[in-house]
This record gives structure tokens, sequence and C-alpha cells, in this order.
């Protein structure tokens, strides 16, 4: 199991649940200081501003130790920050191949020098999108394009040290969720490529 984590952006959710929304990073960090407190721990217990227990007994304890790993979303300094502290990965979302090569990576490793932390992995969700013809390199994202531009896409990021790259095939179209053939498509595909791959780009 891996354990994906984001703060969120849409006011409206935060406002049914009666969530401040400009506290949501404070929350996050908190929720996530405690649930490796009762991963990690037999008997754990916590106090916070905003979620407190106390010698809660945890059993059974994960598996995967010492504990399942935590991959935080966001491209925000904030984010990064927590991806640092409280992550064994980094996954930001949708990105442009030079923004996460020349702005992202280097932003990251120097929050982790500031916090005195090893840089959490490289796992980034890319938008999976095939297309007949080549798209303008200047338009796109990572992900985008004919099956070359993405292998490519691919081999760049294997470069940059990813360990895992996560394929979204969502198209910001709710409809389109109810009709999967498309997704499915572009998924075998994608695995077909993969034989061809050097090492192991695509977990």
């Amino acid at each position: 199991m891996i354990l994906g984590v984001g703060v969120g952006w849409a006011q409206q959710e935060f406002a049914a649940l009666g969530v401040p929304f400009n506290r949501r990073g404070a929350i996050s960090d908190e929720y996530l200081e405690a649930i490796k407190q009762l991963w990690t721990n037999d008997v754990a217990s916590y106090a916070g501003r905003f979620v407190s227990f106390k010698d809660v007994h945890t059993a059974p304890r994960p598996v995967q130790v010492p504990h399942p790993p935590i991959w935080v979303g966001g491209p925000s300094d904030a984010a990064m920050r927590r991806a640092v502290r409280y992550g064994d990965g980094w996954h930001p979302i949708r990105i442009r191949l030079s923004w996460f090569r020349d702005t992202g990576i280097p932003r990251l490793y120097t929050i982790a020098d500031q916090e005195k932390r090893p840089a959490p992995a490289l796992c980034p969700r890319i938008r999976l999108r095939l297309s007949a013809a080549p798209l303008p390199d200047d338009q796109r994202l990572v992900g985008e394009g004919s099956i070359d531009q993405v292998r490519r896409d691919l081999e760049a990021l294997q470069e940059l040290g990813c360990a895992y790259v996560l394929l979204d095939t969502f198209y910001d179209d709710v409809e389109a969720t109810r009709h999967h053939e498309t997704a499915w498509r572009m998924l075998t595909t994608m695995a077909e490529q993969a034989l061809d791959l050097p090492n192991e780009t695509l977990k």
C-alpha cells in the first residue's frame, strides 16, 4: 500500500465538512505525524491542536516496515516541505518537464538541505494522453503527445532519478470516467512499450 496525501484545493469541500480551509496545511501535517505514531508503535499517544489520543493499542501493525510509504503531492514550497518532513516520496501531478527539472527538483533539494533531512523519492504523476501526431513541446505536459514523445518523457524522468511514475488517464471530463475503453487502450499501449524501455522506468 502507498498512502497518497494532498491538502486539497476545493474550498466547498472544506465548507461541507466544517473544516477551516486556511488551516488545511497545518491539519495535514499534524495528521501525518499522528498516523506515523500509530503505524510505528504498539501503543501510541499524540497531543496536538487538531488531533489527540492517548494509549491507543494499534495492533495489527502494518506489514510494511517501518510503515507504508507516504507520497505527498503538491508543487508549492509548503507541499515540498511536507514531503521532506513526513513523506517517502514527492508526488507532483501534471508536470512540465522543464519546470520539474529546472525548478521543482532543485527547490525540493534546497528545502531538504534546509530541513537537514534526505530528499524524498521522486514519484510524479503524469497525465497520459496519447495522440496520433506529435504535439508542440511547448504546449504539452509530460505524458501528452505521440507514443515517441511519451517514451522520451519517461526516459527523461528516469534520467532525473524518478523512482516511480504514475500514469493518470483522467481528462477533466467526469463523463469520460463512465467509459474506460480509451484509458485501457492507452495503458495497454504503454505496457507494450514498457517491454522495450531500459531498466524499470515504468513501475
